[in-house]
């Protein structure tokens, strides 16, 4: 199973296609919302060790942290500050958290 989302990952990945994951060395972006655009950005990901399975597998956890599929997970401030989706490391504990006012600007940008 983990082969067949690498391979996955690797189709997904190419440039024509619409999601992209952090193992291409892509940024990606989302709207989000009145707090400005988030921005993935896969490269930072990618020299921290982490791979398309990392996050798309579960880690080990019963579920994956997202889907793999444009629009397939359904993110928000609150979940994250739950432990859910990025807030499964961004967490205080293993890099910054999603619940510090002070670090917003680290996903959030605005124009």
């Amino acid at each position: 199973m983990k082969y067949a989302l690498v391979t996955l990952c690797l189709i997904l990945c190419s440039p024509a296609a619409s999601v992209m994951a952090e193992d291409c060395g892509m940024k990606v972006t989302y709207e989000g919302k009145g707090a400005g655009e988030v921005v993935f950005d896969g490269p930072l990901h990618s020299s921290k060790g982490f791979t398309c399975a990392s996050c798309h597998d579960g880690l080990g956890l019963a579920n994956p942290l997202f889907e793999m599929k444009k629009r397939g997970n359904n993110l928000s401030m609150r979940k994250m500050d739950m432990g859910r989706s990025c807030g499964y490391c961004h967490n205080g504990k293993n890099t910054f958290s999603t619940a510090s006012m002070t670090d917003c600007s680290k996903c959030h940008h605005k124009e």
